[in-house]
């Protein structure tokens, strides 16, 4: 039996993925360029300029994870896949329409925060509550770190296209987790060049000569762009950051996948009862009925103290987001 193997089934037998708390790493090295000319225009860097902001003087809220060494998030991540109920993905969607709570992940796909949030936690959620119809989870794109986070987004949506978005958005963050991305952080060293994007392509059956059009195309590059922008307008300035029903999680985020679970049926909750009493409210006087806004328990907090910000990204790079220059 091979180590991964016998991790693997070491995994299933004496850990229960919904209960991990998802594990720290370092700080980002903060997004800087690799090396080499960019793939990109002088028009589509000022573009990212116009959505990047610089969190200077601001108290971010950080969720510790305990330690979780790269094969154990590579099989988490094998796992997760194999549980994905693709018969509920809509391109970067997952989850019924009619969910009453629409859930946004803003993510970079070089990002090791999102790795282990991919890894750790969003299984628990895809299990609890989008197989429930509870919650429909979308996945939007903030490439933050720069030129391979830019083509691994676009790639992604290459996949979308083709209703395979979510094997596929597992597929990059493997590549991550193999390459021991969430201890040792390295950005734009190749793992996402255009042949290895195209490769990924493959081993998932994608049609590769509409992909690869998709891709040298840049075909989704103003969709990644406003992303970024959404991002901004929430306040989200690190990855990866979440929305509920277009609220933007403040004062952190919860670090087990049961405080997620406790947060978003409250948020489900108050959301029901703002609505109920908005329709019983008589016409004459009625006012337009606030959605409550997302907070987090003191509990949901690992270090039981409240975020100096108002609007704080989930296990977030610490490190000040760049400024994209021309």
């Amino acid at each position: 039996m091979s180590n991964r193997q016998a991790r693997r089934e070491q995994a299933r037998t004496s850990r229960a993925p919904q209960t991990k708390r998802p594990s720290g790493g370092k700080p980002s090295s903060g997004g800087s360029s690799g090396s080499g000319s960019s793939i990109f225009s002088k028009g589509f860097l000022i573009a990212i300029a116009a959505f990047v902001v610089v969190a200077i003087g601001i108290g971010v809220a950080v969720v510790l994870f305990n330690e979780s060494d790269s094969e154990e998030l590579a099989t988490l991540i094998e796992e997760g896949t194999a549980n994905l109920p693709l018969d509920m993905a809509d391109g970067a969607k997952l989850g019924n329409d009619d969910a009453a709570v629409k859930m946004v992940s803003y993510e970079d796909f070089q990002c090791p925060f999102c790795l282990r949030y991919t890894a750790e936690i969003e299984p628990g959620l895809i299990d609890q509550l989008v197989k429930t119809g509870e919650v429909q989870m979308e996945f939007r794109h903030l490439p933050i770190l720069r030129n391979e986070s830019v083509t691994a987004a676009l790639a992604s949506q290459c996949a979308a296209d083709q209703n395979k978005f979510w094997p596929y958005h597992h597929r990059l963050f493997l590549t991550q987790a193999e390459a021991g991305q969430a201890e040792n952080e390295e950005l734009n060293v190749g793992r996402f060049s255009d042949t290895n994007l195209k490769n990924y392509a493959t081993d998932l059956g994608l049609d590769r000569a509409v992909f690869d059009d998709c891709l040298d195309s840049r075909k989704h590059l103003d969709l990644i762009t406003q992303h970024g922008r959404e991002a901004n307008e929430f306040g989200i300035t690190g990855t990866p950051g979440f929305t509920l029903n277009g609220q933007p999680l403040t004062q952190g985020a919860p670090s087990t996948v049961e405080d997620w679970v406790e947060l978003i049926r409250n948020f489900a909750d108050q959301q029901a009862t703002a609505t109920a009493n908005a329709t019983l409210t008589p016409a004459t006087t009625a006012s337009p009925a606030a959605s409550p806004a997302v907070t987090t328990s003191p509990a949901a907090s690992p270090s039981g103290t409240a975020a100096a910000t108002t609007t704080t990204t989930p296990a977030a790079s610490q490190t000040p987001v760049p400024t994209a220059t021309p």
